[in-house]
C-alpha cells in the first residue's frame, strides 16, 4: 500500500560488532507509492570516530490518504554545474502535466555517483509552489555530495491537490 511519514533509522557498528550510534528520520518523498524509492539523509549529532560498518531499517509508516498528493509534476532540462567532488549548482523545470493545479509544490534532489549511491539529497521550493494545469516553473539548488564523484542528479517533483476533494 502507499505508505507516508516515512520513518527509517541507522546503526553504526564497530569491528566488534557493537553498537557505537543511531539515528533515524523521515524519508524525503512525502508519498511513497508501491514499488518506489526514496531518499533520506540521516544526520548524527556526534558521529563515533571510527565505525566498521551501517545498519539502515525501516521504522514506522502509515497507510498514505493518496487523495491530498498531486502527483503529476516532471522534472526536466536538469543541468548541473560544479566540480566532480565539490558543490554542485542544479538548475531545471517543473512541469504541471496533469490536469488540475499543483500547490506546495516541492523538488527532491537526488546525486549519484557511479555505482547507484546516493551522495547527495536535498528538498527544495521552486521558484514558484503553485503551477497550474500546463504551467511551469524554474528552481536553482546547491546540492553537497558526501562522496563522488557526481555522476547524475535526479529531480523529483511532488505537490498537493489544491482540494483533496476533487477528482
Amino acid at each position: 500500500m502507499p505508505l507516508e511519514q516515512v520513518r527509517v533509522g541507522v546503526t553504526l557498528i564497530d569491528d566488534a560488532g557493537q553498537e557505537v550510534g543511531r539515528a533515524d528520520g523521515l524519508v524525503a518523498a512525502d508519498l511513497v507509492e508501491i514499488g518506489e524509492r526514496a531518499p533520506f539523509a540521516i544526520l548524527f549529532g556526534e558521529t563515533p570516530a571510527r565505525f566498521a560498518r551501517y545498519q539502515v531499517f525501516p521504522m514506522r509508516a502509515i497507510p498514505a490518504y493518496v487523495g491530498s498528493y498531486y502527483r503529476d509534476l516532471e522534472g526536466t532540462d536538469i543541468k548541473t554545474d560544479g566540480e566532480r567532488y565539490a558543490s554542485y549548482t542544479v538548475t531545471g523545470r517543473v512541469k504541471n502535466i496533469g490536469p488540475e493545479e499543483a500547490v506546495e509544490v516541492q523538488v527532491i534532489l537526488s546525486a549519484y555517483d557511479p555505482l547507484g549511491r546516493v551522495i547527495a539529497t536535498r528538498i527544495i521550493e521552486p521558484d514558484y509552489n503553485v503551477i497550474p494545469r500546463g504551467g511551469e516553473t524554474t528552481f536553482t539548488a546547491v546540492l553537497a555530495p558526501t562522496g563522488g564523484p557526481v555522476e547524475k542528479v535526479v529531480a523529483i517533483a511532488q505537490g498537493r491537490r489544491l482540494s483533496a476533494g476533487q477528482p
